[in-house]
This record gives structure tokens, C-alpha cells and sequence, in this order.
């Protein structure tokens, strides 16, 4: 069988499907070109994948029965909803987001279900379960093949077996192997990645221009993680815990952390401990949101606690870049919608003692605020980087043309 990062005879089924599913839509002529092979080999393999509705036309739907026609010479062709589908389930804090979508990345549907910052992990899976049989129930049949589904979690979790590592930090989805929830639910592949380097790729996705060689997004919410997109790869470390940032330790004689550590990030910049310092100074029963706005509207007591936590993330950063070199770092999460009020002691704290190998360049941004089909697609590509696609699709359909090829 052909694999990934094996090389297959140029301009066979495998070679046109990979391709389309990581270029996307071409004419007969760019396939030709990009595959390096003559024009009536890409004919003779293209005619095959339509015969058998594995191709349409770029103008055709996939509600559009398969086969019906031939795509004429310089229509684009795309992979048909026959070649199946990939799904996505996003655990945030207060939402899980599902979605299905076409195998090349093409979004088909998505929804949102809220939920409490207080629900389990085996609440939240329940549901998005329930969601994505749903959505899948509403497709018409026969029903295209589920070829993979892509989870990401609002926990520390080893991204190979699924084991929820947080000890005391991931209380919510302890008892549960979130792997094996979704393999027997979905009877498909699996691919984990933490929320937080989820967050990071959908972000990375939707920048314009030129993309950076090594991104970083810190999330600023109930927690304080931290991804890596480096050279357009989700980097996750070797069990998929990279990016803990809110239990670095940046006092070691400071308060200790639930995690046992002493002076953790978490405990400074955590949404939970800037809103209960807010509550204290204020005597009311503020809401983080009220928090926020009362911060941007310029009160100098909840100014100092909002400054005081970017100034710890700026802190830590400082550490990260000596290490990962980035050139671009966006902050997101729910305390990031403060804007300056963060962000502007964040960079005070991390280039007043930045290297000028990195601080030189070094940009840092807000996070761009993404719709829920932005960051189903972001799964929805992400799981290509995890599960070899083109030779599923094959195998699905053919086992013999995978084989062959």
C-alpha cells in the first residue's frame, strides 16, 4: 500500500487523490504539471476516479448524485462527497463546536452546543457524540464513509492513548479516555490535540499574507496554555503535553499552585484568580466580562489587576522565546479581550529583558476572533497532518487500487 512518505508511480489514483486533497481543486493540465507526468495519463486516471464518483466538477454539490456526467476538459475537479467525510468535536470552556466536512477540508455543516464550565469530560463527549450522529444522520443517503474525526480537548491529555495526564489541574475529565470514548462512538479514527495547539493552527490558518516560520498563540482564559505552529506543523511534544505554560513557575517562593508547584503562571494570569482579586477590590459579584469592561473603561483598580497579569505572561514569555525563537506571538482567550490593558505590560515585561536575537523582530498581536466553521476547517486540515487520507479514501472504495498503486 502507498504511504504518506512513500513515492508511488506519478499520475496513479493515489497521486490525484493525495494531491487534490492537499492543493485542492485543479484542471487536468495543473495535474499533469504538478505530478510531473504526461497529459493523457492524468486523463486515463481522472476518467477511472470519475467513473466510480470518486472525482465531480468543482461546480457540482455534494448533494449532487456521483457519476451523473463527465466533468468537461477545463472544469476543476474536486473530491466527491462519496470519497467520505472527516468530522471535528472542540471542547472550549463553556461550548463544545462539532462539525462534519468534505475530506479535502470543505466544511459541510457545524453546531454549537453550550454547555457549563463545570461539565465533565464525559458530559461534554456525550454530547458531541449525540451532535455529530445528527449531523451525520441529516446528510443524504447513502451515507459517504466517516475516514477520521478530529477531538480537542480543554485538557491535558497524551494525544497517542488518550489518557487524561492533568492529575488535580483536569479534576473535570478525569476517569475517561477520551480516544476510546470517540473510537467506540464513531467506529473511526481518532486524532487528539489539545485545545490550546488546536487554537494555535486555526489561528495560524487565518493569518493573511506571508505565513510567520514559527507561531505562537498563548490562551489567556481559565487556564494559560500555549501553542506552536512551527513551519506550518501543530508541534505537541512526545506524549502531546507541550505548551503547559500556566504551570511554569516564574516565583519560586510563590502561592502554591494546585498542580503542588509553588509561583505557577496559572495563579497570576488565570481568569479565575483575575476575577476573584477583581471581586475583592470591588465587593460585588462581577462577572469576568463586567470585569473586563470595567478595565477598558478605565477603572484604575481593576487597570492594575488586568496590567499585573499581563506583566507575569510577559514574564514567562520571556523564557519561551530564549528557547522557541518565535517570530510572531498572538494572544487569545477570554482575557485577552481587554486588549491594551493586557497587552501592553506583557510587552513592556518580556522586551524589557528580550535577547536581541529575537526581540529585534518579534511581533505580538491579539488573536483573531475565529467563526466555528473557522476552527472546524482548522480541524478538519489538521487532521490530514495525523491520518493518511488519500489512502483511506482508496481503501474504502478499492483495496486493490491502493495496492496497486
Amino acid at each position: 500500500m502507498a504511504t504518506r512518505r512513500g513515492i508511488p508511480p506519478r499520475g496513479t489514483p493515489f497521486e490525484v487523490v493525495r494531491t487534490l486533497l492537499e492543493e485542492g481543486g485543479m484542471h487536468r493540465a495543473e495535474l499533469a504539471r504538478h505530478l510531473q507526468t504526461s497529459r493523457p495519463t492524468i486523463t486515463n486516471t481522472v476518467t477511472t476516479l470519475l467513473d466510480q464518483g470518486m472525482l465531480e466538477p468543482e461546480s457540482l454539490t455534494g448533494e449532487t448524485a456521483a457519476g451523473e456526467g463527465k466533468a468537461p476538459l477545463k472544469e476543476k475537479l474536486v473530491l466527491a462527497r462519496r470519497a467520505g467525510i472527516i468530522g471535528a468535536a472542540i471542547h472550549q470552556d463553556d461550548s463544545t463546536i462539532v462539525g462534519l466536512g468534505e475530506v479535502d477540508g470543505r466544511v459541510i455543516s457545524t453546531r454549537s452546543l453550550p454547555c457549563s464550565s463545570d461539565a465533565t469530560g464525559p458530559e461534554r463527549i456525550s454530547s458531541a457524540l449525540t451532535a455529530l450522529r445528527e449531523l451525520l444522520a441529516e446528510l443524504p443517503a447513502p451515507h459517504p464513509q466517516l475516514h477520521g474525526v478530529h477531538v480537542a480537548p480543554n485538557t491535558l491529555v497524551n494525544r497517542y492513548t488518550g489518557e487524561v495526564l492533568g492529575g488535580a489541574t483536569s479534576t473535570r475529565w478525569s476517569k475517561v479516555n477520551i480516544r476510546d470514548e470517540y473510537e467506540e462512538g464513531l467506529g473511526t479514527a481518532v486524532v487528539l490535540e489539545n485545545l490550546a495547539r488546536h487554537a494555535a493552527y486555526a489561528q495560524y490558518g487565518a493569518l493573511e499574507g506571508p505565513p510567520p516560520r514559527n507561531l505562537l498563540h498563548v490562551s489567556l482564559s481559565f487556564g494559560v496554555a500555549l501553542g506552536q505552529v512551527f513551519d506550518g506543523r501543530i508541534i505537541s511534544g512526545a506524549h502531546g503535553g507541550a505548551g503547559e505554560l500556566g504551570h511554569v513557575s516564574i516565583d519560586s517562593n510563590g502561592p502554591i499552585c494546585r498542580c503542588s508547584h509553588r509561583g505557577c503562571l496559572f495563579n497570576y494570569a488565570g481568569a479565575e484568580n483575575v476575577l476573584e482579586e477583581s471581586r475583592i477590590v470591588t465587593g460585588t459579584a462581577l462577572s469576568l466580562d463586567e470585569a473586563i469592561d470595567l478595565a477598558l473603561a478605565g477603572d484604575d483598580r481593576l487597570v492594575s489587576i488586568f496590567s499585573r497579569a499581563g506583566a507575569a505572561v510577559g514574564m514567562a514569555l520571556n523564557s519561551v522565546c530564549n528557547l522557541m525563537d518565535p517570530d510572531l506571538i498572538l494572544i487569545g482567550g477570554r482575557l485577552s479581550r481587554a486588549g491594551d490593558v493586557v497587552l501592553d505590560p506583557l510587552r513592556d515585561a518580556l522586551f524589557r529583558n528580550a535577547l536581541p536575537l529575537f526581540g529585534r523582530d518579534l511581533r505580538i498581536e491579539p488573536a483573531a476572533t475565529l467563526t466555528d466553521q473557522a476552527l472546524v476547517h482548522a480541524s478538519l486540515r489538521a487532521l490530514r497532518l495525523d491520518v493518511d487520507l488519500a489512502a483511506a479514501v482508496l481503501a474504502a472504495h478499492d483495496p486493490a487500487t491502493v495496492a496497486a498503486s
